[in-house]
C-alpha cells in the first residue's frame, strides 16, 4: 500500500488575476504562497517520505522547495513531465474572461466531458487523465509500501483524484475545487491500480 500526499502548488499572480495558468503558462508564487507553503511544509516535516515527485513548472517546483526546507530527512526532487498542469493553448498567460462568452470555455468550467480543445490547441481531459493514472500507477509499482510528495497543480489533481473515484467526467467540475497548498491523501490497493481518497483538500495547517 503507497500513501501519496498530493499538495497543489502555492497562490500566484495569474491565480490572483484570473489568468489561465495551464501547462505553458506560469507566474510566480504570492508571498502569501510562498508563506503558506512553508506551512505544509511544518505540517509533513515528519512524514518519512521515500519519493518526492514535482510538476516541471516553477510554480510547483519553488513550492516543493519551500515545503521540504525543512523537512526532518534530506530529500531529492524528481521532476516528472506528466504532473504538469492541463494545456490551454493558446488561451494560456491570458485572462480567462476574455473567454467566457466562447462556448468552450463553459464547457471547460461546467460541463468537461464535451469540452474540445482541439481549435486552441489544448489538452484533452482524458490525455490528462491517462498520463496522471500513468504516474501514480508507476510509482506506487515502484514504491509499494511508500510515502509519495506530489507536487502538482489545481485542475490536474481535481480531475485526477475525482476519476481515481470512480466520478463521471461529466462530474468532475463539480463541488470543492482543491485550495492553494491543500494536502489530499490518496492510498494505493496493493497492487498499485486502485486508488481510495484518505483526506480531500486539507489546509487546517494553514
Amino acid at each position: 500500500m503507497t500513501t501519496f500526499y498530493c499538495v497543489r502548488h502555492g497562490k500566484t499572480i495569474f491565480n490572483q488575476n484570473k489568468t489561465f495558468q495551464g501547462g505553458i503558462a506560469d507566474s510566480p508564487l504570492l508571498p502569501e504562497g510562498e508563506a503558506a507553503a512553508e506551512l505544509v511544509g511544518t505540517f509533513l516535516k515528519d512524514v518519512p517520505f521515500t519519493t518526492v515527485l514535482v510538476s516541471p513548472q516553477k510554480r510547483a517546483q519553488d513550492t516543493a522547495k519551500r515545503l521540504l526546507k525543512n523537512h526532518s530527512s534530506p530529500l531529492e526532487i524528481e521532476t516528472i513531465q506528466d504532473l504538469r498542469e492541463m494545456e490551454f493553448g493558446i488561451w494560456d498567460g491570458l485572462p480567462e474572461a476574455n473567454f467566457h462568452h466562447e462556448a468552450e470555455f463553459q464547457h471547460l468550467v461546467h460541463r468537461p466531458h464535451l469540452y474540445n480543445p482541439t481549435a486552441i490547441g489544448g489538452e484533452s481531459f482524458q490525455v490528462l487523465i491517462d498520463r496522471g493514472k500513468t504516474v501514480f500507477m508507476e510509482a506506487a509499482q515502484k514504491d509499494p509500501e511508500g510515502h509519495i510528495l506530489i507536487v502538482s497543480h489545481g485542475l490536474f489533481l481535481q480531475t485526477l483524484l475525482k476519476t481515481f473515484q470512480g466520478i463521471p467526467l461529466s462530474d468532475v467540475r463539480k463541488g470543492d475545487f482543491l485550495d492553494n497548498t491543500s494536502v489530499t491523501t490518496v492510498v494505493s490497493d496493493v497492487t498499485g491500480t486502485e486508488f481510495t481518497i484518505e483526506k480531500w483538500n486539507d489546509t487546517s495547517f494553514v
